[in-house]
């Protein structure tokens, strides 16, 4: 049950926190370095894919560990730490091989990515073990 319950808490948080980071932060750097690249419609299934393994893989990596050490700091420095790890992996990977990609780009989605993740990593360990 403990499981469950981090796994739905940390996916809630992250993707509602998420949708508003994307809308207020991201999008608008992106639009304007790259808004020609942009899928429309948008591809749901694909980022569907994405939020149900990376979540998985903040609770076997952070979230999980850190619950059973009672320790939510930790889940917090481990998930902002995979944050910005997996999302600076994707933005200095494009960076490096994309002629439009920008600096801009780079720092502002692997710095949301390490905020995000920790923050979601953070939240879903004290909302466990409140309710389980």
């Amino acid at each position: 049950m403990k499981l469950a319950i981090l796994y739905v808490s940390t996916a809630l948080i992250f993707f509602v926190v998420d949708a508003i980071g994307l809308r207020l932060l991201i999008k608008p750097v992106f639009e304007r370095h790259i808004g020609h690249l942009f899928a429309d419609p948008f591809r749901v299934g694909p980022a569907a894919l994405f939020y149900l393994g990376y979540v998985a893989g903040v609770l076997w990596f952070v979230s999980w560990p850190a619950l059973r050490d009672n320790d939510p700091v930790m889940a917090l420095i481990g998930g902002v730490f995979l944050g910005l790890l997996a999302y600076g992996t994707y933005e200095f990977t494009n960076y490096a091989t994309l002629k439009d990609w920008s600096v801009q780009q780079v720092l502002t989605d692997t710095i949301w990515g390490g905020f995000l993740t920790g923050m979601a990593a953070w939240a879903g360990v004290l909302i466990t073990r409140h309710f389980a």
